[in-house]
């Protein structure tokens, strides 16, 4: 949330990018995909044995589809085949679609409540497949 915090100062005040929406829209689907990424982070930990291994296999997974399939770069309604499925199910590209509603278009919570839906189901998901995959280890 620190990173969030300072990337929004940034923009606003070095980049001077006017943010039009509600800052408390913004910060809550900012924590909200804060605790999902940090979800996806621990379910590829759970398939490695080293914290090395984690933070590449984490790394490799998670940062090519968010560029690539999020809606960063082509829309994400473009897209065919694995990649508008992946386009589909991937919460950065709820994120995307929240951060510019936000930004450039004012809106609120209402207006990016289907945005915000994903995110909020993505969390038990995450959560409960970490609970189940994650082995017991000898103590």
């Amino acid at each position: 949330m620190l990173n969030f915090l300072m990337l929004t100062a940034f923009a606003v005040l070095i980049f001077r990018v006017p943010f039009t929406g509600r800052y408390l829209t913004f910060s809550v689907a900012a924590l909200l995909y804060v605790i999902v990424t940090t979800g996806m982070g621990l379910l590829i930990s759970t398939f490695m044995n080293s914290q090395i291994a984690a933070i590449f296999g984490t790394a490799l997974l998670t940062l090519i589809p968010a560029v690539q399939y999020s809606g960063m770069i082509d829309p994400v309604s473009s897209l065919e085949g694995a990649g508008a499925l992946i386009g589909r199910i991937y919460p950065t590209t709820y994120f995307v679609t929240i951060s510019r509603g936000a930004f450039s278009k004012a809106l609120g919570f209402g207006d990016l409540a289907s945005a915000f839906i994903p995110l909020l189901i993505a969390v038990p998901i995450l959560l409960g497949a970490c609970t189940l995959l994650l082995r017991k280890q000898a103590g």
